[in-house]
């Protein structure tokens, strides 16, 4: 059944119809100037319809894999994933309001915020929309179990009609009112986020098109940041450009903030503050962007401010940096095990200088499964797995001496081909340029 043919979802509301057509949802997207851009770069549009069956398809095969009647998702990257149709995805994050149900043989049910049932009408996939009963105190308060119980026997209705007599259940993340209330309804909750993981970890594609102009939105961003950068702006003003550039290419938000200079720089994961950055000081930025189709760009470089030429100390931790980086992309190959990447992996001793707290990681909608462990931490938390064709990783190093001195941080983001790694954010690790290799 096509969007236009679905049954109305506006009560014969005209404003809430027009909001529901295709050419809305169209605007809501990438445009200008990212269309022109992509077709300067030779880049392909994803084909939107083919990319949602091939998500769904992925999502259905993984829960027949797990024997589960369906899964209920929550998580807001898991919900654009399997229905293509984000809705106030960070405030979702912490009320959890809105959430999908897939049957692994049936219908997908969708339970969006109250008068948000239109943004949906885009996609054919989704069977139903219904309004949410929420359990979370902000919006339940002392009614909370009262609400888990009634959302819970909606979703135990749809798991016994579609299941097939199978009342397991995958579940991302829900509060514990809900999971309680489901297992109280004669549920079995089992690992949605598995499930997920490792539905999204090979992209189709379209997926991988899509993901390709993300990364392109985010080098032209980030080249407008490089341009503008100048001793004197605080490092909040300098992110505030790479801000400004991505969401004028239809990017969706950076999950953290991580820019920083001069001696902010060692250790890592400070975040950007007022800090007033200097002539000659280095300045470490890692992307963490939720970019354009809700794809991830995972990127970071190292600049330097000003004219100053790089110290001895900076040029050689960055050099480490680069040596790390480098070596490590031509490990991703198919079919090496995770425990080899681990294993085989160059860097830095690891006595005298502060790390990443990873040497790769999986990235899609957001970072994703698998997380690449350093030898030293294999026997704590290292997991074993296998690197597929259609899988896209980052490669971290991050270098700064326990002794002192400034750190650089760098990661670049690879496709996982039949031959072998392609560098999808080829662009110059200099300290002083940022260009297309």
């Amino acid at each position: 059944m096509g969007a236009q043919e679905r049954p109305r979802r506006d009560n014969g509301d005209p404003l809430v119809e027009r909001a529901a057509t295709v050419g809305s949802r169209v605007l809501m997207g990438p445009g200008e100037p990212a269309v022109s851009e992509w077709a300067a770069a030779g880049l392909t549009l994803p084909d939107l319809d083919a990319m949602q069956h091939y998500r769904l398809s992925r999502i259905r095969e993984r829960l027949a894999s797990e024997d589960v009647a369906g899964a209920l998702l929550f998580d807001p990257l898991n919900l654009m994933y399997a229905t293509n149709s984000p809705n106030m995805q960070i405030w979702f994050t912490h009320n959890l309001d809105r959430w999908v149900f897939v049957a692994t043989d049936g219908p997908m049910v969708l339970f969006d915020y109250p008068a948000c049932e239109f943004l949906s009408a885009h996609n054919p996939l989704i069977d139903e929309v219904r309004p949410t009963t929420c359990f979370t105190y902000f919006i339940a308060g002392t009614r909370v179990d009262e609400q888990a119980s009634a959302f819970a026997a909606e979703i135990a209705d749809l798991v016994r009609e579609h299941g097939g007599g199978n009342t397991r259940l995958a579940v991302d993340m829900i509060p514990p009112a809900g999971s309680n209330a489901l297992i109280d309804a004669g549920l079995t909750l089992t690992d949605g986020m598995a499930v997920m993981e490792r539905a999204r970890a090979v992209k189709g594609p379209d997926e991988i098109a899509a993901m390709r102009c993300s990364v392109e939105a985010t080098r032209v961003a980030c080249g407008k940041m490089f341009e503008a950068m100048r001793p004197g702006m605080t490092e909040q003003q300098v992110w505030a450009v790479l801000w400004a550039e991505m969401l004028a290419r239809g990017g969706e938000w950076m999950e953290c903030r991580l820019l920083v200079s001069g001696p902010r720089t060692n250790p890592w994961f400070q975040e950007c503050s007022s800090r007033v950055i200097l002539n000659g000081d280095l300045v470490a930025f890692d992307t963490d962007l939720v970019g354009s189709y809700g794809m991830m760009t995972d990127i970071s470089r190292t600049w330097m401010c000003g004219d100053a030429a790089p110290t001895p100390q900076q040029r050689h931790v960055h050099d480490l940096a680069v040596e790390q980086v480098t070596r490590n992309i031509d490990l991703l190959t198919p079919g090496r095990s995770f425990r080899e990447l681990t294993m085989t992996s160059w860097t830095p001793p690891v006595d005298e200088y502060r790390h990443y707290s990873c040497l790769s990681h999986g990235v899609g909608q957001c970072d994703e499964w698998p997380d690449i462990k350093f030898p030293e931490a294999w026997e704590a938390g290292g997991y074993d797995g296998v690197l597929e064709p259609g899988m896209v990783m980052t490669v971290e190093s991050y270098v700064g001496a326990y002794a002192g001195g400034e750190g650089v941080k760098l990661e670049n983001q690879v496709l996982i081909t039949q031959d072998g790694p392609e560098n999808l954010s080829p662009w110059s690790l200099d300290l002083d340029s940022f260009h297309v290799l």
